[in-house]
């Protein structure tokens, strides 16, 4: 049975939508009538649907405005519940900023010193957001070696303590024993510097482990304009923010490289500009400090022309057009290079 104020799946009637209109008129109609989120002072919202966070002037879907039902939530009227954006971004965004702090650290006199940057960094950014992260000990840890590295965290709690396995994470943060070992400390030492900051008391450990043999998977939705590196590469996925819920799906590059640019050779970088635009700016935060960090004896320091040219590397490897040099200097901005 059908409450009269059910609303229907997209083809179906729902209430308030004028009469006739179905499928994807019919939701635009329908949102139109909605009245508008309410308008964050500082421009923090988040959703509650998708859990992504955003920075920017009005309470609207800055990815898929005239499909989504949700209105962004201003952090000031709700503030986020819990670190679940921080590993959503390390798990599923492009690895480009993971990409420039492995190499940072592997170039700083102290990874420990690093690490800890990186946490006071993370710390910084959930009171601006207003995270309400302290009941959750565990999982603000987890999110912070998430996003910090870009890769998933097994967890094993024995008598001895807490044990975290950074997943595939050598792919970024060294294959050999010496460059893991750096990692190690580094990321370590922030997971310590969290632990600290909310009381927990236990001793923690942190290792390396090899699940996935193949290439990392690399995807392109046309319709949010958003990038995913994820997982092994597939031919099919679905969303990884709202799997249940969004009837597009992301294809692998490069077939969303053929099909989803008229040029069919580049990405436009100022789509992966846009991501970062509207995503809070702890990359930014990281990134400052790696810049800032003292080299090891021996070692060339990380500049910021040094990111800057490894950042170029890296687009490369996705297909971004280098060359439109507007865009590039977007996209440096962003990421505060």
């Amino acid at each position: 049975m059908k409450h009269d104020d059910e609303v229907n799946t997209p083809g179906g009637h729902a209430a308030g939508m004028p009469g006739g209109m179905e499928g994807a008129a019919g939701m635009k109609a329908m949102l139109e009538a909605m009245p508008g989120g309410i308008k964050s002072p500082s421009g923090h919202y988040w959703c509650a649907m998708c859990k992504k966070m955003f920075e920017m002037e009005d309470a609207v879907c800055p990815y898929m405005p005239s499909m989504c039902v949700n209105t962004p939530i201003a952090i000031e009227t709700l503030p986020p519940g819990s670190t679940a954006f921080y590993e959503r971004i390390g798990l599923f965004y492009p690895k480009l900023a993971q990409a420039l702090l492995a190499s940072a650290v592997a170039r700083a006199a102290s990874p420990e010193d690093l690490g800890i940057a990186f946490a006071d960094n993370f710390l910084a950014d959930l009171a601006e957001w207003n995270v309400q992260y302290r009941a959750s000990p565990l999982e603000t840890i987890k999110s912070y070696l998430i996003y910090t590295s870009g890769f998933d965290v097994a967890t094993r709690s024995t008598e001895t303590g807490l044990t975290f396995l950074l997943l595939d994470a050598q792919r970024l943060w060294g294959r050999e024993m010496p460059d893991k070992k750096r990692s190690r400390s580094a990321l370590l030492a922030g997971a310590e510097r969290v632990a600290r900051a909310l009381e927990l008391d236990v001793r923690m450990d942190l290792h390396f482990m090899d699940v996935s043999a193949g290439p990392m998977g690399r995807y392109f939705c046309a319709q949010c304009n958003m990038f995913f590196e994820y997982g092994q590469q597939q031919a099919q996925v679905t969303c990884p923010f709202m799997s249940q819920k969004c009837k597009f799906r992301p294809k692998p590059l490069p077939e969303a490289l053929a099909s989803g640019d008229p040029r069919g050779a580049t990405f436009d970088l100022g789509i992966l500009a846009r991501i970062y635009e509207v995503s809070p700016k702890l990359h930014r935060r990281n990134l400052k400090s790696a810049i800032g960090s003292r080299p090891a004896s021996g070692r060339a320091p990380f500049t910021a022309a040094v990111a800057a040219e490894l950042l170029e590397r890296e687009l490369q490897t996705w297909s971004f057009d280098v060359n439109d040099a507007g865009g590039l200097a977007k996209l440096r901005e962003q990421l505060g290079l």
